[in-house]
């Protein structure tokens, strides 16, 4: 199996150069005084709790916001980049390729560089297409993701996203303004950590970062978005030649 299409099988593809800010939440006491307070004093104290609701709110509401932006991303397709870095922070691995997604639980990986490979999840299986050894490996497609937040992207069911924990973040690049959510599973024992997906002002997915239990990152940046195209009858379904070994595993 070549290297590519084995990382987005484990990783199904986080922290990258992006720099997060982390939210925090500022703890306010407010203690009775026996002393007026000035008028000063008072709007201070409105303006500080009211920032506290606000953030806290948004906190509560990462789960509904990120379910919203990939509610509206019912298509999806774009090229990407990968790099993936050891612990170290040594890249061991890049590709390039084309990425391509349906709701409900259809995706297509292609990878055009360094080898051109396959992977088609078409809502039942999970297809890897390897020409150079000319086999095809076929699993369950809700054993490969079971624990992997990656399943979100496709998925709409509470059932799937009560399984996962997500959290807003701060993100400002290049004095552009996104919007990053990090999603985290629920239970442990999964080979991934963290998934970050991030939009971009038009409310796009942008980039895609992962980080496994390796503590190895895969980092996917977007390009050429599209979200609304024609889709060939044949996108998710998977043509095996003759000669073609099936290892079916389901």
């Amino acid at each position: 199996m070549k290297k590519a299409v084995s990382i987005f099988l484990v990783s199904l593809i986080s922290n990258s150069s992006l720099t997060y800010v982390n939210a925090q939440t500022n703890e306010i006491e407010l203690t009775e005084s026996k002393h007026l307070v000035t008028k000063e004093d008072s709007q201070q104290t409105e303006k500080h709790l009211s920032h506290e609701d606000h953030h806290s709110g948004a906190l509560v509401s990462a789960k509904d916001a990120l379910k919203a932006l990939l509610a509206d991303m019912k298509q999806y397709r774009a090229t990407f980049n990968q790099t993936v870095v050891d612990a170290q922070q040594n890249v061991v691995h890049e590709a390039q390729g084309v990425l391509t997604m349906t709701r409900p639980n259809k995706l297509r990986w292609e990878t055009t560089f360094p080898d051109e490979t396959l992977l088609i999840a078409d809502g039942e299986a999970v297809w890897n297409v390897d020409t150079f050894v000319e086999q095809v490996t076929v699993l369950s497609q809700k054993s490969a993701i079971k624990d992997n937040p990656i399943v979100l992207l496709t998925a709409s069911d509470d059932a799937t996203w009560r399984k996962f924990s997500i959290t807003e973040l701060n993100v400002s690049v290049e004095n552009e303004a996104l919007r990053s959510f990090q999603v985290t599973p629920n239970e442990a024992g999964g080979q991934i950590e963290t998934l970050t997906l991030t939009f971009n002002s038009l409310g796009n997915l942008a980039a895609l970062n992962m980080l496994d239990t390796q503590q190895q990152i895969s980092t996917l940046v977007f390009d050429n978005v599209e979200t609304r195209f024609m889709l060939a009858a044949d996108t998710f379904a998977v043509d095996v030649p003759d000669s073609f070994i099936v290892d079916d595993q389901r």
